[in-house]
């Protein structure tokens, strides 16, 4: 029996059996490949109709979006008038026929309006899409539901309308979509008969049924369909396969892709296919069967004849063949064998096969290994290069070849000194790769290394010898990183920690929710508030309370919208101490522009601030009396002015000058005279009315505005008694005092002029009044011959003078009086009186105020003090020239033409070396223009100076916005700083807000070497005065700057700080 299987004939008849097998088994396997293939072509008629429909649904889902932004713009929904906006819905609904309802709910819900007739009210507050779409202010999806107003099963959807000023929710706009679209899509798509399809909720209930059947909405879908529950065969995670006996494909899949639950279930029924698979697999297998029994008889009967007999020669032939004899030509009988030559051949073939297959499994192997290796090296971010022992390079990577600039064709068979050693270091590295070659171990090191283009560079180097089976190092690989970046951050982290912590400013650093997570060590100076004892707390813990909710609303509108705000602010102390900081606060962002964190830089500016309230109290008070100065005078008469001429009443104008004051201060000197003028001061402004005003004009001359008068003779009792308290005594210490007033008076608007003017008529009718005898008044009379001609009579001596050249310019230098350098000199007027003499400009520049004559006369300055620097320069003499400009002149649109034609005229003259002090700084009007005007002058080359800071003329104001390089210090307040506190305070407040501003400060009045001394000290170098060089003419300049030198005591001054002169 086991014979007869081993028989050729029996193999043959097995043979075509097995042949025939897989013929077989390939029909039963191609079946079920068809019912496979049945299946997906359902999943995916299933997939693709739910894919078309969520397909569709999303794209009504975005045109539903902008449709909603649209119609919350319009008006009609805003303004909330139900009739109007039900209107509007109806129309717009009317065009679009995707929609089955439009409405448009309040904030709390009641439906304001709908494009439908409804007849009993309706709330939606109820609905998760409608508090959705409230809490994110943006467009929301509801789920599937019976719609209130029609009915129908239908999906809304809702978008937020704001209020435009408040930027509030007011209400909403809602649109219905009916589910009988789907319907309609899937009637149209060609699906097979007994094909259904349902849409279900977040509950899994059906909302919708294809074909359409309404018995079965809000049924849960497992409950009648159980053959499409998770427990069926599965497809896939959303596919499965029925059990009913329309053996149905079901899709399960979202419709929305927004996470909502509302999925779409469809069903594709499989049965008449699969029973027309079954039916041709039975015929093929048939008929398979049939031709194999046919073939095995012809087989047989062919084997017997063809092949047996051969074989049977064949293995002799082999047989005899393999013993070396002779092939044997004996007929072919027989069929065993074949057999045993077809084990003797497959024996050998097998062998040879198994050993050439294991030859070239071991050459795929290690061929794979070494391409994936070579393709690591290659590709790998770091740098990796072997040497050989002589550090010769013999390997070189893409990466290496980015990090150094070499390629790698130019840097193999390179020395390592020849490629990325720099000169000075080469000894070392190489005795550092001999170190290594010794120990045999790898090594990591940073290295200072070069490019090809030669730049240093900073390197991180891992080096790993490679040895031999002799255990000798034949090549070293060196993993290398370029880390230079790294390490200029770290410096610069370095750096910046450095500064947080050595900064002069406090520093502070929030979060984005501003806690406070880092403080420096001045923030704890500032503050006294230790570091442990803020790190978490917010900055508010520093409020003073002196700023309100809204300038807190303010500065972080600021910083959100600007990333920034800068300013001053009121804080307070650990010790409860308010103070004032310069504020800085700037928002950091991370990558994707997200707040990350908060720094707030400040400084304590108490001191500052106090200063500046004691310059401004000073700018508008005289420091000796507390008196309004000239300045506030200006204003308070400007004001009575106009109140005068709206109540139609009058205005007296009085200027007061002491009798005999002159030979107090002589005699008892300027303390004593000091002390009485405090006392007169106070005793007349005893005698005015609350509404009247007393100023010290200077020296002892007051001037008085009495304002509000109802009758032109109202003043009379005021001055009057004005005159008896001047005259009563006055005991200071031992003595005795007494002086006496003269007055005079202009009445407005009887004098109909303008302020500046009514203090000249006063102080006209001042001096009648002392030719009268004194320690009386004198009212001035604007029809006066004698005061109109000898006004105009001086106006043309003046214009006279200025035509005839009388006029000549005397120089005073101005020194550095450390250094001793002339740094330039200022160019004053003298009038050349052909009877008189030499007269100072106060005899004759007063009478020209506010008229054509000084512009004249101040162009006439320039001109020549130009004329003169290009004589000096011819001379070789190079100093800076200084001219005063009024307010008048500087206030001419034009000056900046007019000045750079004098400025032509001269060409040698570089501008930069020409220098205008502007006078009267408060009678600058529009100090806008006057800046604009300056400006202009600025660009022709010419630089300014304030000339009487500090005086009551000047501002604060005018500081920061006129572009002066210099501030001079007036000389009234040098000349007694060193007797008088006050003016040395004055004097320390200036030179501080000057360096404050980043001014040059310069101070006139330098008398003696006293006053320079003084004002080493205070940190001022820059002086002129008498105590430097008296004014003289332009042709004494070059000799007195050739002997000139600064003064021994000037070199060497003890320094002090201004803090302690305050």
């Amino acid at each position: 029996m086991a014979y007869l299987f081993q028989s050729l004939q029996s193999r043959i008849i097995l043979l075509i059996v097995m042949v025939a097998l897989p013929g077989l088994v390939g029909v039963f396997y191609d079946s079920y490949v068809e019912r496979e293939r049945a299946v997906e072509a359902a999943i995916s008629q299933s997939v693709n109709t739910a894919k078309a429909t969520s397909k569709f649904q999303s794209a009504l889902l975005d045109k539903t979006r902008t449709f909603l932004q649209n119609l919350a713009s319009f008006d009609a929904v805003k303004n909330q008038n139900p009739q109007a906006c039900s209107a509007f819905l109806a129309d717009v609904l009317k065009v679009n026929s995707n929609y089955i309802n439009l409405g448009a709910p309040r904030a709390d819900g009641e439906l304001l309006c709908n494009a439908r007739p409804i007849k009993t009210s309706v709330n939606v507050y109820d609905r998760p899409y409608i508090q959705e779409a409230l809490t994110t202010r943006g467009f929301s999806i509801g789920e599937f539901q019976i719609d209130r107003v029609t009915n129908l099963t239908s999906v809304n959807f809702a978008y937020p309308v704001l209020n435009a000023t408040s930027d509030t929710v007011v209400a909403l706009v809602v649109a219905v979509i009916s589910l009988e679209w789907w319907s309609e899509a899937l009637s149209e798509s060609h699906l097979p008969d007994n094909t259904v399809a349902y849409i279900t909720d977040s509950e899994n209930k059906i909302v919708a049924a294809y074909p359409t059947n309404n018995n079965l909405l809000g049924t849960p879908l497992d409950t009648f369909s159980a053959q499409i529950d998770s427990s069926n065969t599965a497809i896939d995670t959303n596919a499965f396969v029925s059990n009913d006996p329309y053996q149905r494909v079901y899709v399960k899949r979202p419709l929305f892709e927004d996470g909502k639950q509302i999925n779409i279930t469809v069903g594709i029924p499989l049965k008449q296919t699969l029973e027309a698979i079954n039916e041709r697999l039975i015929k093929t297998a048939g008929i398979l069967a049939a031709i194999v029994m046919l073939l095995v008889g012809v087989s047989v009967w062919g084997v017997r004849r063809n092949v047996l007999k051969p074989i049977r020669t064949l293995l002799q032939s082999t047989k005899a063949l393999a013993e070396g004899k002779e092939v044997s030509d004996a007929p072919l009988h027989g069929s065993v064998e074949l057999v045993k030559l077809q084990q003797r051949f497959t024996s050998m073939a097998k062998t040879r096969l198994e050993a050439e297959k294991q030859l070239l499994d071991s050459q795929a192997s290690l061929l794979e290994s070494k391409n994936i290796l070579a393709s690591h090296i290659e590709n790998t971010p770091l740098g990796c290069i072997t040497w050989d022992p002589q550090l010769i390079c013999t390997d070189w990577n893409k990466s290496a070849e980015f990090i150094f600039g070499y390629k790698k064709e130019e840097a193999i068979g390179k020395h390592a000194s020849d490629l990325i050693i720099p000169l000075e270091r080469q000894k070392e590295i190489n005795e550092a790769f001999a170190q290594l070659l010794k120990k045999k171990a790898p090594k990591r090191k940073i290295n200072k290394n070069v490019t090809k283009l030669g730049h240093p560079i900073i390197c991180e180097w891992y080096s790993t010898p490679i040895f031999d089976l002799a255990g000798n190092v034949i090549s070293v690989t060196s993993l290398v990183q370029d880390i230079t970046k790294n390490k200029h951050l770290e410096e610069k982290l370095k750096l910046s920690a450095s500064v947080f912590s050595h900064a002069r400013e406090g520093i502070f650093i929030t979060d984005s929710n501003a806690n406070i997570i880092d403080v420096n060590k001045t923030f704890v100076d500032i503050t006294g508030y230790e570091r442990n004892e803020v790190l978490g707390k917010k900055p508010n813990m520093f409020k003073s309370g002196k700023q309100s909710p809204e300038f807190y609303h303010h500065l972080w509108a600021s910083i959100l919208n600007k990333g920034y705000w800068a300013g001053e602010i009121w804080n307070k102390r650990k010790n409860h101490e308010v103070y004032a900081q310069l504020l800085t606060v700037s928002a950091v962002n991370d990558d994707e522009g997200n707040v990350k964190n908060y720094i707030a830089i400040f400084s304590d500016i108490s001191e500052a601030k106090e200063q500046q309230y004691k310059l401004e109290h000073m700018a508008h008070y005289d420091v000796l009396t507390n008196l309004p100065n000239r300045s506030l005078l200006a204003e308070r008469l400007d004001r009575a002015l106009s109140q005068c001429k709206s109540d139609k009443g009058f205005v007296a104008v009085a200027l007061l000058d002491l009798d005999g004051f002159k030979e107090i201060n002589d005699n008892f000197g300027h303390s004593v005279g000091d002390e009485l003028l405090v006392i007169l001061a106070h005793r007349l402004k005893g005698t005015l009315r609350e509404t009247d005003t007393i100023s010290r004009f200077g020296g002892d001359e007051f001037v008085t505005v009495l304002a509000n008068l109802k009758q032109p003779q109202d003043f009379v009792a005021i001055i009057k008694n004005m005159l008896r308290v001047a005259s009563e005594p006055v005991k200071i210490g031992e003595s005795q005092l007494k002086v006496s007033a003269s007055i005079g008076v202009t009445l407005y608007p009887a004098d109909n002029t303008d302020a500046d003017q009514l203090i000249r008529h006063a102080d006209q009718a001042m001096y009648l009044a002392k030719q009268k005898g004194k320690n009386c008044y004198h009212l001035f009379d604007i029809e006066s011959e004698d005061a109109i001609k000898a006004r105009h009579e001086i106006l043309q001596s003046i214009t006279t003078a200025l035509h005839n050249r009388e006029f000549v310019l005397y120089y005073q230098p101005k020194v550095n009086m450390r250094t001793g350098e002339i740094i330039g000199a200022e160019a004053l007027i003298r009038w050349k009186h052909p009877v008189e003499g030499i007269l100072s400009p106060a005899a004759f520049l007063p009478f020209i105020e506010n008229h054509q004559l000084s512009i004249d006369i101040g162009e006439w300055v320039i001109e020549e003090s130009l004329q003169q620097f290009s004589r000096w320069k011819k001379l070789g003499v190079h100093i800076p020239i200084s001219v005063n400009i009024s307010a008048l002149q500087i206030q001419q649109r034009n000056f900046p033409i007019r000045l750079a034609r004098l400025l032509s005229k001269v060409p040698n003259v570089p501008p930069e070396a020409f220098q205008l002090e502007v006078l009267e700084t408060s009678k600058l009007g529009d100090i806008k223009k006057v800046a604009e005007i300056m400006d202009d002058c600025v660009k022709l080359g010419v630089t300014f100076a304030i000339d009487d800071f500090g005086t009551g003329y000047s501002s604060l104001t005018y500081l920061r916005r006129l572009p002066a390089k210099v501030i001079k210090v007036d000389q009234t307040f040098v000349r007694d700083m060193l007797i008088d506190p006050e003016d040395r305070t004055i004097v320390v407040g200036v030179i501080a807000l000057a360096k404050s501003f980043n001014r040059s400060v310069i101070a006139e009045g330098v008398e003696t070497i006293a006053h320079g001394t003084s004002l080493l000290n205070l940190g001022c170098e820059l002086a002129q005065g008498y105590g430097i060089a008296r004014p003289m003419p332009a042709t004494d300049m070059p000799d007195w700057i050739a002997h000139w030198s600064t003064k021994t005591e000037w070199k060497s001054p003890t320094p002090q700080l201004l803090d302690n002169e305050a």
